[in-house]
């Protein structure tokens, strides 16, 4: 199979895509028993905006740490705007879920830790996003920014038409007939 694909990659230089696949199949001293552990064993904390009231938030904890909090209840908590809106009881010390809570355009983070004489003490502080938006913006222009070019550039938006202005339906729709 692999002689195949040689052949076939070595005929084939056409595509920018096939010069990277190519030297990733050719690389004779790739490791094919490589396996996925099953777990890190690391300290993290990740938040993902996943829309402007769902949010999917992971954890990893090390062995030791695993061990210095047996017998403790974890919780979880969400900040918006630094301000300490939910709090979450968790039951395991790595593990993944959805947090639901309406934020948009806020920056949001979330915080590990458990209750100690009525004391939250943080373990870990997870990453900060800024939800995104729940509106649809009806703006003439688009402001986009070039990486390249390091600059701002104006861009007519595609969602804009006149026929969207306020004005234009106010004066155009029929109006609903009264109840009697």
């Amino acid at each position: 199979m692999n002689e195949i694909i040689k052949l076939s990659l070595e005929e084939d230089n056409f595509s920018s895509h096939i010069i990277h696949t190519k030297d990733e199949i050719l690389r004779e001293d790739r490791n094919n028993n490589y396996i996925i552990p099953e777990r890190f064993n690391v300290n993290k904390l990740i938040l993902l905006a996943v829309n402007p009231s769902k949010f999917f938030v992971y954890w990893f904890l090390k062995d030791e740490l695993k061990q210095n909090l047996e017998g403790k209840s974890l919780k979880l908590k969400l900040f918006v705007e630094n301000k300490d809106v939910l709090e979450i009881p968790i039951s395991n010390t790595d593990g993944d879920m959805y947090i639901f809570y309406h934020a948009p355009f806020k920056e949001v983070f979330c915080s590990l830790g458990y209750l100690e004489n009525n004391e939250f003490i943080e373990i870990l502080k997870s990453n900060r996003c800024i939800a995104p938006s729940d509106v649809i913006t009806y703006e003439k222009e688009e402001k986009w920014y070039n990486k390249k070019k390091q600059e701002y550039i104006s861009k007519e938006s595609i969602l804009y038409h006149e026929s969207d202005n306020l004005n234009y339906l106010t004066k155009n729709l029929p109006t609903s007939p009264v109840r009697k």
